[in-house]
């Protein structure tokens, strides 16, 4: 027989307290309720919570919608965000006090449209006086209540113009923007800000960040000369025209203080306007780009071996033919095909040469030196746009051989400069500081016997070398060229090259470091086909030197003194080299 559905009863509970017996004779509250109730009132609880917290989140979202768009209590939220970002900054300016960068005072014209008295008349009034506003859009965002900053700066003619209408709504506010009175002159260095966010690069950022700031309440004062900036660009920018490169830097450093007396990478920006720029354009390429540099590097393994005791200036190395490193045949683009010295390695760029004594020195002989030369991680600057270089990920027989001359290993322009200057100055390697003021750090790499050496080996490639026309009459640079063919998938390519010299002056006594690099340089007219460094950045080099030397305080010398300089200052480091030996003994 088919049972009877059962239908749910209600179940009685008792929400009294328990009492005694003899108080159990007194009234008892009983609530009666069914499942199905319960649930749905725990349903309707759970909804109301929800409606709640919904309300509040859209409460909140139109409150702040009305103060974007209406103005709130005292302003809207766009006028505190523009009032931190115009918070005042110090001035930056060059080693010689020429202004950078500077805070200027201006004049921003304002409606707040809740307090027009007629929207269509005070916008057609404001674009009589101001003929670039939009006097219909102007007339639809008043008529709606919303405050519209009409112009950020206001010429004195115009606020008096303004001022004379007499339109109720319409206010005058101060405001700074940071101007850059040199434009696109030294823009890497000096960086540029953005709205609410300050400086974003360049010294800019540094002084955003707190990491430099005025001795005194004065400037920030920069290390750059911005007169040989400009001499530097100038140069870098006719190469590319004659050379049709794809792009180019450069750089000069006071080889006795890391001081960088000018940085330039071009194509470059105007920070007064760097969103009209490309975003490579803003790139800046000598500190932040890596790439193999070439032959620049045999400097470093000359010096390193030489130091090291492996090898002396008259040491000989074959350079016939090629030479075999495991199952790679190294070759020289210009061979010499005999027996060179180590000064004629360096002085002719033999890549056979100067595998042989990388070879003789070993890797971890050179993995050390170049670590102290600070190729082995970024430099230490305040600049943010820093990058440590690109180290071979393996580092065997075949890749210290590449490495020696410059290739395998890839590192920033200004890491090459550095390097270069611990090369000739003595021996001392210094990071690059940009600003009085700026942290640094220093080590001694090599003796200053081995600099002596080098400067003299380095003389010897402008005046009998691969630098030709790198000469400067009465300077008597020193200095060494590269040129390194760009990686491609799979190899390298034989059309497109990096070529670079870097260089010292005066190259007795060295208190300047140079370096130009051009990216995709073409044969020019007068190059013969050539498109290699002694072809171009070499003679831009010699034009940078020659215009920039009596503002750097340099002045030309007869070739008597400066051979008895030369000679005078190895001699000098052969005096402090006994005169350490002695003290270990």
């Amino acid at each position: 027989m088919r049972k009877k559905k059962q239908r749910n009863r209600p179940t009685a509970y008792l929400i009294a307290e328990t009492a005694p017996e003899e108080t159990r004779t007194q009234t008892v509250h009983v609530r009666a309720s069914s499942v199905r109730a319960r649930k749905a009132a725990r349903a309707r609880a759970r909804i109301a919570m929800c409606a709640v917290v919904f309300v509040s989140i859209f409460s909140a979202l139109a409150l702040r919608m009305g103060f974007i768009a209406f103005g709130g209590i005292d302003a809207p939220a766009r006028l505190a965000s523009a009032q931190r970002a115009d918070a005042p900054r110090p001035e930056i300016v060059d080693r010689n006090g020429s202004m950078l960068a500077a805070d200027l005072p201006m004049i921003a014209l304002e409606v707040w449209g809740r307090d027009v008295w007629d929207a269509g008349e005070t916008a057609a009034a404001l674009a009589r006086v101001l003929p670039n506003i939009d006097a219909l859009a102007l007339t639809h965002r008043l008529a709606a209540g919303q405050y519209v900053e009409v112009s950020a700066d206001l010429s004195p003619a115009e606020r008096q113009a303004v001022f004379d209408l007499g339109l109720p709504g319409v206010r005058f506010a101060s405001r700074t923007r940071r101007f850059y009175p040199q434009a696109d002159l030294a823009a890497h260095v000096i960086g540029h800000e953005e709205a609410g966010r300050g400086g974003v690069m360049g010294l800019e950022k540094v002084v955003s960040d707190g990491l430099i700031a005025p001795q005194t309440d004065g400037p920030v004062r920069a290390t750059i000369d911005i007169r040989v900036q400009q001499i530097l660009e100038e140069e870098l920018a006719a190469g590319i025209a004659r050379f049709d490169a794809k792009a180019a830097w450069g750089g000069i450093i006071d080889v006795e203080t890391g001081a960088v007396i000018a940085l330039a990478s071009l194509p470059d920006f105007d920070p007064n306007a760097p969103g009209a720029a490309e975003a490579d354009f803003r790139r800046n390429r000598a500190v932040y780009d890596r790439y193999e540099l070439g032959s620049a590097f045999k400097a470093f393994t000359a010096a390193a071996a030489l130091d090291a005791g492996i090898a002396k200036e008259t040491s000989t190395y074959d350079a016939r033919g090629t030479y075999k490193v495991a199952d790679r045949r190294i070759s020289d683009f210009h061979g010499e095909n005999r027996v060179l010295s180590l000064s004629e390695v360096v002085q002719h760029s033999s890549n056979i040469g100067i595998v042989q004594i990388a070879e003789e020195m070993g890797v971890e002989t050179q993995k050390k030196y170049l670590e102290k030369l600070g190729m082995f991680d970024a430099l230490p600057i305040t600049l943010a746009e820093k990058r440590a270089p690109e180290l071979p990920r393996k580092w065997g027989p075949v890749e210290a051989a590449t490495v020696s001359y410059g290739h395998g290993i890839s590192v920033t322009p200004l890491h090459l400069l550095a390097a270069y200057a611990a090369v000739v100055n003595g021996g001392v390697w210094r990071a690059p500081v940009f600003a009085e003021g700026a942290p640094q750090k220093s080590t001694q790499v090599f003796s200053p016997r081995t600099s002596a050496v080098m400067r003299r080996i380095l003389r010897r490639v402008i005046s009998d070398g691969t630098a030709s026309y790198a000469e400067a009459p009465g300077y008597f640079p020193i200095g060494k060229t590269a040129t390194a063919d760009k990686p491609t998938a799979g190899g390298y390519s034989r059309n497109t090259r990096i070529s670079s010299f870097v260089g010292a002056v005066p190259g007795f006594a060295p208190r300047y470091a140079v370096l130009i690099s051009y990216d995709e340089p073409k044969p020019a007219e007068g190059t013969y086909g050539y498109a290699t460094a002694g072809w171009n950045a070499a003679p831009t080099f010699a034009s940078v030197l020659t215009r920039a030397a009596p503002l750097l305080g340099l002045s030309p010398v007869t070739e008597e003194e400066a051979l008895a300089a030369f000679v005078s200052g190895e001699m000098e480091g052969v005096r402090e080299a006994r005169a350490d030996l002695e003290e270990q003994l």
